[in-house]
């Protein structure tokens, strides 16, 4: 997979019928190639013996998440700021571990994209 070029875009949610469960930005730039990447990924956990995620994949970054399973109702949101884009030219695979005291990511491996 070679480089490519990302920007992040508008404010969206994943929803529970009308409460947002998740607060997210998605991309104004680079979907293409972050699509791609992730089907290489899926297709390679495939072979592993992992079960294929079900789900449309969604490029985004999350920002929230709502405690209550149900979601909650989303506050006021300001717009994001105008970012300038980046070039994604290397892939980290990450292990999370959930805790009471929030999340705690572990890098396991690293891929260089030519």
């Amino acid at each position: 997979m070679s480089a490519f070029e990302l920007a992040l875009g508008d404010v969206g949610t994943f929803k529970k019928g009308r409460m947002a469960r998740v607060v997210w930005l998605g991309l104004r730039a680079g979907s293409e190639g972050i699509t791609g990447l992730a089907a290489q990924v899926e297709a390679e956990c495939g072979r592993a013996g992992f079960e294929a995620e079900a789900r449309r994949y969604h490029a985004h970054l999350t920002l929230a998440r709502a405690r209550p399973r149900d979601g909650a109702i989303l506050p006021a949101v300001p717009s994001p700021p105008e970012l300038a884009a980046w070039r994604a030219d290397e892939l980290v695979l990450y292990r999370s571990r959930l805790g009471r005291g929030g999340s705690v990511y572990e890098p396991l491996k690293s891929v260089r994209l030519s």
